[in-house]
């Protein structure tokens, strides 16, 4: 009868986590984290560069638009700076047609970047 008590001891002693078992856990853990944290880094990085491409994009539509709505006599080239983004504008001139060419350039983390836009205006007179 005296083996089932010690038996019992020696379960209940194995039970829990030992020192080595808890430090590995903190490290997988904190190896984890850290991966997290760099991801979180660049996801922040490329929703600042998704913004700032917005504005210049709204920037160009409504460049366009204010070409558009101009007699066609009236529209021509020219350039302007809003918000960091500037905008170029080149006007080519077809047989009752006009072609905008907008060059948008805006800074970036990591230099200029630069979108093209070509938008052609119906010219009735």
């Amino acid at each position: 009868m005296t083996s089932t008590p010690r038996l019992f001891n020696r379960r209940r002693a194995r039970r829990g986590f030992t020192l080595v078992e808890m430090i590995i856990a903190i490290i997988v853990m904190s190896i984890g984290i850290m991966g997290l944290a760099g991801t979180a880094t660049y996801v922040v990085r490329q929703v600042g560069e998704g913004s700032t491409q917005t504005v210049a994009a709204t920037l160009a539509a409504q460049l366009t638009d204010s070409l558009s709505s101009r007699r066609c006599s009236n529209i021509v080239a020219g350039n302007q700076t809003k918000r960091r983004v500037t905008l170029t504008w080149t006007v080519d001139d077809s047989s009752r047609t006009k072609w905008i060419r907008t060059q948008v350039q805006y800074p970036t983390k990591r230099g200029t970047r630069t979108l093209n836009y070509q938008t052609v205006v119906q010219c009735p007179d």
